[in-house]
């Protein structure tokens, strides 16, 4: 590879349309301006610039492609004060930095027709430990694909992205740490799919920072994807508005994902449908038309003050990981109950109802409220808070249970024999009809209605009791079946 010095670049760029396999060497900064590009296309390919600072200022080329391929930048590279047809960094083995905004005075704009910053899908991707700075801006059209930005940050601020309804931003199919996406608006279809957003620890909550790392702050967008994108640590999306369809589905991370949605306003369709995260919450937003909540499967679930002015479905939410429900808060528990029975889904709204009545034993306190202590103990223990199972092996238990002393009490004059064994089971059913006080058959051998010792009358009467309170648990339990 050919190595050039800073003028011999300068020369280079007025004579051919590419520049390959050169090292750009130069001890002090390089500054390109709009009388240094006198073509409308240029090529850099193989290049690796060895300097402090790349930077391109000043050129104001509305049809000007510039392409790099393939290089390697030991330095920052910095765009200010531009308008091109297009910018392209393609398979980027290297960068340092890379900072792209409009200008320090008033009149200076950047501004971009396409921004393609990706890798070929036949390569093995480079691991980039860049800062990343993209502010203040117009760009019709972003590509962002195929990158692994393992380190660094990536700042995104005060961008205007699309024409709307026309173009697309693509960020897919890439690693990105430690985003800050702040005050942008997105006037076209967004897509962040099978995006991993990754945090390191020095970047998270910096002291001179508004925001909380990493994230979407004040955010606008006319539509925008999230789908089978991976939230790694802590994300939040702050006050952002979703003025379209919204997807956020199949994302999937269990393990360490937590994600915070605070004062968002979602305004049409929004789809969290078959993700998996660690902890989801939504603090005081606004759900304005359907938002669905399908087979979510998350380990930790927070809703405070949202409003959800159309259903919002909460089918199948943890069917296969109930326990975690037991640790969510009883507000959200409620705000989840309320949204089932919006949507007569009575099955799972007998279960968020179970689990409801569970933090709310949990959180009362025995002194002031033992009425209620007492019934939803009752409750708990007799059917688990509607399970029909647990209701009717109750029932035959504490039937057993109370039954076996009075019958004891009933025979205590009587010798033990082993054949009353059929008095005993046929007393032991029969005692499971309520209103049935007769004891011919809690007797062995006898036929009178009469109490042989007071004292049994105590296991019978709070036997009775239980086994009423157990019977109609049970057929309570069997209500949720029933339209």
């Amino acid at each position: 590879m050919e190595t050039i010095t800073r003028e011999e670049f300068y020369q280079k760029l007025n004579e051919d349309i590419n520049l390959t396999d050169r090292t750009i060497n130069s001890d002090i900064n390089i500054l390109i301006l709009e009388n240094n590009i006198k073509l409308e296309s240029f090529t850099f390919e193989n290049c690796t610039f060895d300097c402090g600072v790349l930077e391109f200022r000043h050129i104001k080329k509305p049809r000007l492609e510039l392409i790099f391929k393939n290089c390697t930048f030991n330095c920052e590279v910095k765009f200010s004060d531009c308008i091109f047809d297009s910018l392209t960094f393609r398979n980027t083995k290297i960068l340092k930095c890379l900072e792209i905004y409009k200008g320090s005075s008033d009149d200076s704009i950047f501004q971009l027709n396409v921004l393609d910053f990706s890798n070929d899908s036949d390569i093995k991707k480079p691991e980039l430990d860049t800062d990343f700075s993209i502010q203040k801006t117009n760009i019709d059209s972003i590509l962002f694909q195929k990158i692994n930005h393992v380190n660094g940050q990536f700042k995104f601020l005060g961008n205007t992205v699309g024409k709307k309804y026309i173009n697309i931003s693509s960020f897919q199919d890439s690693t990105i740490s430690n985003v800050m996406f702040g005050t942008n608006s997105f006037s076209t279809f967004s897509i962040f799919k099978r995006v991993i957003f990754n945090s390191t620890p020095e970047y998270l909550k910096p002291s001179d920072s508004a925001f909380e790392f990493p994230g979407f702050y004040k955010n606008n967008f006319v539509k925008v994807s999230f789908s089978e994108s991976n939230f790694m640590g802590k994300f939040q999306f702050e006050n952002c508005d979703f003025l379209n369809t919204t997807w956020f589905e199949n994302c999937k991370n269990l393990q360490n994902s937590e994600l915070k949605f605070v004062a968002c306003k979602f305004e049409k369709y929004s789809l969290f449908d078959n993700s998996k995260f660690n902890k989801i919450e939504i603090l005081h937003s606004k759900f304005l038309e359907k938002a669905s909540f399908e087979n979510l499967e998350v380990n930790y679930f927070k809703i405070h003050q949202v409003s959800f002015f159309e259903a919002a479905y909460f089918d199948d939410l943890n069917r296969n990981n109930n326990k975690a429900i037991e640790n969510w808060d009883i507000k959200t528990l409620r705000a989840i109950k309320r949204e089932l029975q919006r949507t007569e889904n009575r099955i799972d709204f007998n279960r968020f109802r179970a689990y409801e009545l569970a933090a709310h034993y949990e959180e009362l306190n025995y002194k002031e409220n033992f009425k209620d202590v007492a019934i939803l103990w009752a409750t708990k223990w007799s059917s688990n808070y509607g399970s029909w199972t647990w209701a009717f092996w109750f029932t035959l238990i504490i039937g057993f249970v109370f039954f076996t002393p009075f019958y004891i009490l009933e025979n205590i004059k009587l010798t033990l024999d082993l054949n009353n064994w059929e008095d005993f089971l046929y007393g032991y059913f029969r005692f499971f009809l309520i209103t049935d006080f007769k004891n011919e058959y809690y007797i062995a051998g006898e036929s009178v209605l009469k109490f042989n010792c007071f004292i049994s009358l105590v296991p019978f009467i709070i036997g009775k009791i239980a086994v009423a309170f157990g019977i109609y648990e049970m057929i309570q339990s069997f209500r949720k079946f029933k339209a």
